[in-house]
C-alpha cells in the first residue's frame, strides 16, 4: 500500500514555500533556535549536525560560535536558500539534501545534533530520534524544538476563531478531533520519556515563549498563508469569499484586543536536550 503523507511531510511542499518560510522563520523560530544553541555546548571546532535545517537559523547560530556545521534538509529549495544566506553572511556551513529519518552519515560522527521545528513533522518521530542518537559521539547532545500542543499557544486560538468565521454553520463534532501529528511531541513529560525510550541516556525539556511584534496586520496575514505547507493547503481549499472572511476575522480579533498596533503574537514551544550514552 502506498503511504499517504500530509503536505508538511513532503519535500516538494516545503521547497514550494522556502522563500515565505524564511521570512516567517526570522520572526518566529529564530529566537528559539538561538535558545537551543545556548542549551548545548558549542564552541570552536564542535561538530554540529542540523537536521531538517530549513533556511538555517540553528546552523548559523552554531557556525557563529566556531562550529563545523553540516546542515541537512529533505527539501532542495530550503538548502538552496540556506546556501545563499550563508554566502551572504560569510558563514562556513556544509549542506546536503537528506531525509532526517535515514541519515546517510556514519555512526558517532557529531558532538551536537539538532532539529529545530523539523523532527516534529517527520512521519516517524521515533525513527528520527534514533537517527540523532546514532550519529552522536558518546556523551554528545541532541537538541530538539517542537511547538506546544493546542490549545496552548495564541496561534491556536486565533486560527480557531478564523475558521469559525469561515464556516459559521458547521456542525460541532460529537467528540474532539484528533490532534495533528506534530502535536504528539507537544507534552513535556511525554517528550522527555520518548527521548529516553529511543536511546538517550539523559533528557530534559525546557518550556519557552517568544513574541512576534509587527507594525501592520498585513505583515501577519500576508505571510501566514504562504509560510508552511499546511497553511497553503488550507487556503487552497477555501473559496475567495472564505479567504476574505478568514483574514477579516483575524484582523478584527487583533484590532479588538490590540487597537492600531504594534501587534504582538506569542508562540509557546519546548526544547528537549538529550545526552547520548
Amino acid at each position: 500500500m502506498t503511504e499517504v503523507r500530509q503536505p508538511e511531510q513532503r519535500a516538494e511542499s516545503w521547497s514550494a514555500v522556502a522563500d515565505a518560510y524564511d521570512h516567517f522563520s526570522q520572526q518566529v523560530t529564530l529566537p528559539f533556535a538561538e535558545d537551543a544553541a545556548r542549551l548545548v555546548w558549542i564552541g570552536e571546532g564542535t561538530r554540529v549536525l542540523d537536521v531538517a535545517a530549513g533556511t538555517g537559523n540553528f546552523a548559523f547560530a552554531a557556525a557563529r560560535r566556531g562550529a563545523r556545521v553540516l546542515a541537512t534538509d529533505f527539501a532542495p529549495a530550503m538548502i538552496e536558500r540556506l546556501e545563499r544566506k550563508a554566502r551572504n553572511e560569510r558563514l562556513s556551513v556544509e549542506t546536503a539534501v537528506m531525509d532526517g529519518q535515514s541519515l546517510n552519515l556514519p555512526d558517532r560522527s557529531f558532538d551536537v545534533a539538532a532539529s529545530i521545528f523539523g523532527l516534529l513533522f517527520f512521519p516517524d518521530h521515533d525513527r528520527g530520534l534514533r537517527e540523532l542518537v546514532r550519529v552522536l559521539v558518546p556523551g554528545g547532545r541532541a537538541v530538539i524544538a517542537t511547538w506546544a500542543a493546542p490549545p496552548r499557544g495564541e496561534m491556536s486560538r486565533i486560527m480557531g476563531l478564523a475558521m469559525a468565521a469561515v464556516m459559521p454553520n458547521a456542525a460541532k463534532p460529537s467528540s474532539p478531533p484528533p490532534p495533528p501529528h506534530w502535536a504528539k511531541l507537544g507534552d513535556a513529560d511525554a517528550l522527555r520519556a520518548r527521548l529516553l525510550a529511543n536511546g538517550f541516556a539523559k533528557a530534559h525539556v525546557v518550556e519557552l515563549r517568544h513574541v512576534w511584534v509587527f507594525d501592520k496586520l498585513e505583515d501577519f496575514t500576508a505571510t501566514m498563508p504562504k509560510a508552511a505547507p499546511q497553511a497553503v493547503a488550507m487556503f487552497d481549499a477555501f473559496t475567495p469569499v472564505q479567504r476574505a472572511a478568514f483574514v477579516e476575522a483575524i484582523e478584527t480579533d487583533f484590532r479588538a484586543r490590540q487597537g492600531s498596533g504594534p501587534y504582538a503574537l506569542t508562540h509557546d514551544a519546548m526544547i528537549a536536550v538529550g545526552t547520548a550514552p
